[in-house]
């Protein structure tokens, strides 16, 4: 069997949510064609559910590796360095959400997480910055106002 036959399957198995069924389908996948971007990425996403950091921020690095304009690589990769919870890699997680943002400058969860991250960086008048492209928009993005409220009440006093 080819690989695409192993990478349908496995996406089929994701959304199934039959994870380990779907490790085992795309591990075969990204084993027939190493460089396929669309193997990799979603071979990242059944790590990122399975919780498996280490082995979803490789996969979703080797899928940008192999396509470097895949915006969603990025913005997943960026979303596992946050949930590892080590301020230390804010700095990465915050370059993957620039490079999702510049392939698609309205990609608004990107640009949300921005805004997260650049709070947590203490850089609060650039998160009101990209939050105010947010609402630029989508003006009724309502977790976007309620986060630039809270930085201008509670940090930039305002």
């Amino acid at each position: 069997m080819d690989y695409k036959h192993y990478l349908d399957k496995g996406i089929q198995e994701t959304n199934e949510g039959k994870f380990d069924e779907a490790l085992h389908s795309l591990s075969r996948a990204v084993g027939l064609k190493p460089n396929d971007a669309l193997s990799n990425f979603s071979l990242a996403i059944v790590y990122h559910n399975m919780n498996e950091l280490k082995a979803a921020y490789d996969s979703y690095s080797k899928a940008i590796e192999c396509k470097p304009d895949m915006i969603d690589a990025y913005f997943n990769r960026a979303q596992v360095i946050l949930a590892e919870k080590d301020d230390t890699k804010l700095k990465k997680a915050l370059e993957d959400l620039n490079k999702s943002i510049e392939l698609d400058p309205k990609f608004l969860d990107a640009l949300y997480y921005k805004a997260v991250v650049q709070k947590k960086l203490k850089d609060y008048n650039g998160a009101i910055e990209t939050l105010d492209k947010v609402l630029e928009i989508d003006p009724q993005a309502v977790y976007s106002k309620a986060l630039r409220i809270l930085i201008k009440q509670k940090y930039l006093n305002q």
